[in-house]
């Protein structure tokens, strides 16, 4: 029995120094990607909103251009159709995302499209359901605002609720040689300590064959509206590959 028991001692020694060591890293493991030094450049794939309108939008734009400190990807590559486009830019200069600011969820400074989608050619026709801004004011008189408490600042006339409270709802003239409008919400001060007060703006135009869009910013900027508004359709007119009628050349051929 005795002899038995240095085998079985060495036996165990064996084993605990097996436990012990450390595995051995994976014959085709993938070395860890460097971190970004700058934000992914590029653009995405070709988004279709309209049949006239197609987007190809630069990745600085793009929150989703990195994940994790991975490198770029097309949030759009696959769609098929038409579909709907997002981006953000950062006042003061209209400027796209670095690797600081968009560590920032609240910045002041950032203007977000939320949304930006085809919308139903016949919306601008009168008293047509949809967020045709003449239609969109109309209901809204006649439901809930009051015609008569207003005030008139940076280009816009806004209506207090029947209701009275910090809510207001501006409507004023957006592009005066498309003849189009745009209605907006904003608030009052005063506001709550932890709040993020925002300006919303949300309307239907007829230009691309007709889309919808929604953009949004901190309070601070409702002064700078009209501005941040032609912005973003600057955007629109400069990242669009669609080929227009009558073009002969260009559109999506030229990427």
């Amino acid at each position: 029995m005795s002899l038995r028991l240095p085998a079985l001692l060495a036996a165990s020694l064996i084993a605990a120094a097996g436990c012990a060591r450390k595995p051995s890293a994976p014959v085709n493991a993938v070395p860890a990607a460097p971190p970004l030094t700058a934000w992914p450049e590029g653009r995405t794939a070709p988004l279709t909103i309209t049949d006239t309108l197609v987007l190809t939008i630069p990745l600085q734009y793009e929150r989703s251009a990195i994940e994790d400190a991975h490198g770029p990807r097309s949030p759009f590559a696959g769609v098929a159709g038409h579909t709907e486009a997002r981006f953000d830019f950062f006042l003061p200069d209209f400027s796209g995302y670095t690797l600081q600011n968009y560590r920032r969820e609240s910045d002041p400074n950032k203007v977000e499209v939320v949304y930006l989608h085809a919308g139903n050619a016949h919306e601008a026709e009168p008293d047509a359901p949809g967020e045709y801004p003449p239609n969109m004011l109309k209901r809204a008189l006649a439901e809930y605002l009051n015609a008569k408490d207003y005030k008139d600042q940076y280009g816009l006339r806004c209506y207090q609720g029947r209701e009275r409270s910090a809510r207001l709802t501006c409507y004023g003239r957006r592009d005066e040689a498309a003849n189009e409008d745009i209605m907006l919400t904003t608030l009052q001060p005063p506001y709550a300590p932890e709040a993020f007060p925002q300006v919303q703006a949300r309307y239907f135009s007829t230009r691309y064959g007709g889309v919808r869009i929604a953009w949004r910013t901190h309070v601070g900027n409702l002064p700078r509206w009209h501005e941040i508004d032609a912005q973003i359709w600057k955007f629109i007119d400069a990242w669009n590959v669609a080929q227009q009628p009558g073009d002969a050349g260009g559109g999506l051929a030229g990427l």
